[in-house]
């Protein structure tokens, strides 16, 4: 009778042990369940909080820099796509000629951890539009004038005084005379010399309207490129320099929407706090404040040297600039109709 009451015991055993195991690995698949999950939300929480960060530390870098980069030009708004630790920004913008606002560009900008190695980005880019202008080659002027992709408008370009263009500067005052009075005109004015801000502002005729001054922030003359140099297909003759484009190598500040005085710390203050964010505009924020200040601990307003002025008006109202001698070039922007 002993016997088969031990095998029955053995087998209670066995099947006791078995559910236990298979409590204990259930239990076990259910914690593993349970944290896996856990720390996925965490990572995912994490993750979101991070892109978070890094895209508003992007668009506040953009704004900033657009305030010393863009001559006129002012963010109406902006998406943002966001994937795993990364993302993507389209900016627009818009200038306002006289009372009239147009849209002007999208500007497109990727972010992502340094260290995470795959991105969810736009990719490529734009340039402005090359349309042969027949004045410009009946003169022989070895570049083309910029309009802006978007809307088919002019882009303005920018004159470095004492730079030695070979006689090609763009003047388009006289096409002023051409147009219909009440037209709202943007005008890039390169002046003749550098100017302090006060000289600068007191220069302009009334009725011609300063909406943005090109500050002199050249610290590097020969690595602008801004002498003539060989012509490596051609020895016998030079290129020469071309002028600055608003997209590229102007900075400076003016007048904002929602605020219509502009002063050189503006310009100071905004490179300022450029330097302090050590974005990855830090190195340009750097050599502008190292120019600015020279010698001295801090630039102040007076080593803020104006080179050229946009302004905008009534085709009639800016005609007043023809003729005067601080005129070194004037080279149209956009253009608009009043109503």
């Amino acid at each position: 009778m002993t016997a088969p009451w031990k095998e029955a015991e053995d087998q209670n055993i066995i099947q006791t042990l078995k559910k236990t195991k298979r409590k204990s690995l259930i239990r076990s698949i259910l914690i593993s369940v349970t944290v896996s999950v856990l720390v996925l939300i965490a990572v995912f929480i994490g993750a979101a909080q991070l892109v978070d960060r890094m895209s508003s530390k992007a668009l506040f870098s953009e704004e900033q820099y657009m305030r010393i980069s863009s001559p006129n030009e002012y963010g109406s708004g902006y998406k943002d796509n966001r994937g795993f630790l990364s993302g993507v920004l389209e900016m627009q913008t818009y200038k306002i000629i006289g009372d009239v606002p147009i849209p002007w560009k999208n500007r497109w900008l990727n972010y992502n951890a340094w260290w995470f190695p795959f991105t969810t980005g736009a990719y490529g880019g734009t340039g402005n539009l090359t349309v042969e202008d027949p004045r410009m080659k009946q003169e022989e002027y070895e570049y083309y004038r910029g309009y802006n992709s978007y809307n088919g408008q002019r882009e303005m370009a920018f004159y470095v005084p004492g730079v030695d263009y070979n006689g090609k500067i763009l003047n388009d005052l006289s096409e002023l005379n051409q147009m219909n009075g009440d037209k709202r005109v943007e005008l890039a004015v390169s002046l003749d010399k550098d100017y302090s801000f006060e000289e600068a502002k007191n220069l302009l005729p009334a009725g011609v309207k300063p909406v943005w001054y090109w500050v002199d922030t050249y610290d590097d003359r020969e690595g602008f490129q801004f002498k003539p140099y060989p012509n490596e297909n051609d020895p016998a003759n030079k290129n020469y320099p071309l002028p600055m484009s608003a997209n590229f190598g102007v900075y400076g500040f003016g007048i904002r929407p929602d605020w219509d005085q502009a002063s050189p710390e503006d310009f100071i203050g905004s490179v300022t706090i450029g330097l302090d964010k050590k974005d990855k505009y830090h190195g340009e924020y750097q050599r502008i404040y190292n120019y600015l200040r020279k010698d001295k601990a801090a630039p102040g307003a007076g080593d803020v040297r104006i080179l050229g002025v946009v302004v905008t008006g009534t085709a009639d109202g800016l005609k007043s600039l023809q003729g005067k001698a601080y005129v070194r070039a004037a080279v149209l922007g956009a253009v608009a109709n009043k109503y």
